[in-house]
């Protein structure tokens, strides 16, 4: 990847102190006016949206019914102008308001399985392609939260063209200013075998880093909160090149997520009409418990603001792959350089999977090498996904091809985990059985698992219900709200546990890559059903006790994860 970076020291741009940069980010606030003006705006431009479609529901009914159009016909001259109309007016909802708009028009720009293709094909551009803030307020924001200017931290950092801008941040890569005196150059048998034990030497080498020079200072760490560490982080802090080094890739090259300033009140108010748009569609449309998932979200919502918690998931992820960085890659971070607002981390240098089919060299290869690459590629991302959620419960769930990577050699990088998930292991285990149950087509068992999971429906049919279960939970199942024959509409969704809607996202994500993919005879239950049998085996008899996780516990059990991601990752508190 080429970097437009821009040398501190060659551009002669020095930052102001922090306290001062801070002054430049902190403007905007929502105020009362502002907060009516864009709770109308949305409502006007969605209502709009849901009337163009409810005027072509009537227009194509009269089309077939009186004039006789086929429905090849009416789709074509009919509905297809309307999903293009439509696109850009979802399209322009998102990058105007952006906030959690922008969010959820990420998730659907992934669900080609049933949302319409022109649809999917605009919002698609959301995953990479938002307007980032400008560069001289994404400095000023970088400093703020470091207290010092950028030239004491980074050799480079390239603000012109960023990695990637989303709903609540945007990232940039950068080089950090390191001491290159405690690096020591492996020797060849080291290397040798290394690659022999399928490792990376420069991780095994940073791993003994952060235990023989990090132990101490980073144990005491361990069970600090955001407004600790705002505390060490204040104007003209001092930086140890030396400190920083432990922790850092062996070039130095990073990623720098920064949050855009005021996001949270944006997004908290968001959530507050998507929910009454949830209970308009549950009521209307879509025969499932929306606002269960909507609610889920809005919990999630402010946590996803905390950078160090994030620094900790992703820490705690990554070593759940140690020893397959060959296959699935996670990224580190930099502790000494992460608060609640900012987190440096290890850069991963890959294309987003979305844009694998626009590479030369992937246009080059014969058809049949490339349903091979393809197939290979969505099994190492359904295989990392199944590993967190079954095996140990903790897993990436903003759910959208953009955090996605396909890296050199076909290794696989997982990105962004500010939404991310602790499953309890009240759940963990009936899932298990769900998959088990879904890769033997018993929908006895299936039906059986759902209520454990306690997933309740309407009365029907048997059959039914499991086609539904295997709508929400398998690659090789769909299930369509808006099809007339859809199971779902025969049988209601009545209840949905929202411990479970980030687990049924990563379902809807994998199907809809293999859908964008061209890979129609796909199982994620087939493929995950080792690491089911494993979880019941490690959970049987163990995660009945609703008492072993508690929702209340599942944050302390995040607080106590190491930000170095090197220790022993603690046991769920009882």
């Amino acid at each position: 990847m080429d970097v437009k970076g821009v040398s501190i020291h060659r551009s002669g741009k020095h930052a102001s102190s922090g306290s001062n940069s801070a002054q430049t980010v902190t403007g905007g606030e929502l105020t009362p006016l502002k907060k009516v003006q864009r709770t109308s705006e949305f409502w006007i431009r969605a209502t709009s949206v849901y009337a163009g479609y409810k005027a072509t529901q009537i227009r194509s009914s009269l089309l077939r019914n009186v004039l006789g159009w086929s429905d090849e016909r009416v789709e074509e001259e009919v509905w297809a102008k309307q999903h293009e109309k439509a696109a850009e007016q979802m399209y322009s909802i998102c990058v105007d308001l952006r906030g959690f708009y922008l969010k959820g028009g990420q998730f659907l720009g992934a669900r080609s399985d049933f949302i319409p293709i022109q649809i999917c094909k605009k919002l698609s551009l959301l995953q990479d392609k938002v307007p980032p803030m400008p560069k001289e307020q994404a400095q000023a924001a970088i400093e703020a939260e470091l207290g010092t200017p950028l030239e004491n931290v980074f050799e480079w950092i390239d603000l012109d063209e960023p990695l990637g801008s989303a709903s609540i941040s945007q990232v940039h890569k950068a080089k950090l200013r390191l001491s290159q005196s405690i690096k020591s150059k492996p020797r060849l048998w080291q290397r040798i075998w290394s690659w022999l034990r399928q490792k990376d030497f420069d991780e095994i080498q940073r791993a003994q880093e952060y235990r023989k020079d990090g132990a101490g200072e980073i144990s005491e760490m361990l069970y600090y909160n955001s407004s600790e560490v705002d505390t060490c982080f204040g104007p003209h802090r001092s930086f140890d090149p030396s400190e920083i080094a432990q922790y850092a890739p062996p070039d130095g090259t990073v990623a720098v997520k920064i949050q855009y300033p005021n996001s949270l009140p944006t997004m908290t108010m968001d959530l507050q009409s998507l929910r009454i748009w949830a209970v308009f569609l549950s009521k209307t449309e879509i025969k499932f418990d929306m606002l269960s998932a909507v609610d889920e979200l809005a919990k999630q919502i402010k946590l996803e603001f905390d950078f160090s918690r994030e620094a900790r998931i992703m820490n705690a992820v990554a070593k759940q792959f140690d020893g397959l960085g060959h296959r699935i890659l996670v990224p580190r971070s930099i502790p000494p350089l992460v608060t609640p607002r900012l987190l440096v981390m290890d850069f991963i240098d890959g294309i987003p999977i979305t844009k694998m089919k626009d590479q030369v060299e992937f246009q080059n290869l014969p058809a049949a090498t490339k349903r091979m690459a393809a197939r290979q590629i969505l099994g190492k991302v359904s295989e990392a996904y199944g590993r967190m959620i079954l095996l140990d419960g903790l897993f990436q769930a903003d759910g959208h091809p953009g955090n996605i990577l396909v890296m050199k050699g076909g290794r696989i990088g997982l990105i962004d985990y500010g939404q991310s998930k602790k499953l309890p292991d009240r759940y963990r285990l009936p899932f298990a059985k769900m998959i088990l149950a879904l890769e033997q087509k018993d929908n006895s068992k299936i039906c059986r698992a759902m209520q454990e999971l306690n997933i309740e429906t309407s009365e029907g049919d048997e059959a039914v219900k499991a086609r539904i279960a295997w709508g929400m939970f398998d690659t090789e199942g769909t299930i369509n709200p808006f099809d007339p024959n859809s199971p779902i509409k025969q049988v209601s969704v009545e209840n949905f546990p929202s411990d479970l809607f980030f687990v049924l996202r990563v379902s809807q994500l994998l199907r809809g890559l293999s859908n964008g993919m061209n890979i129609h005879d796909f199982s994620a239950a087939k493929q995950w059903s080792g690491f089911a049998r494993t979880a019941i085996r490690d959970l049987e008899g163990y995660a009945g006790n609703d008492s072993h996780d508690k929702d209340t516990s599942i944050e302390e059990y995040i607080c106590m994860l190491p930000i170095d991601g090197y220790f022993e990752i603690p046991e769920l508190p009882s």
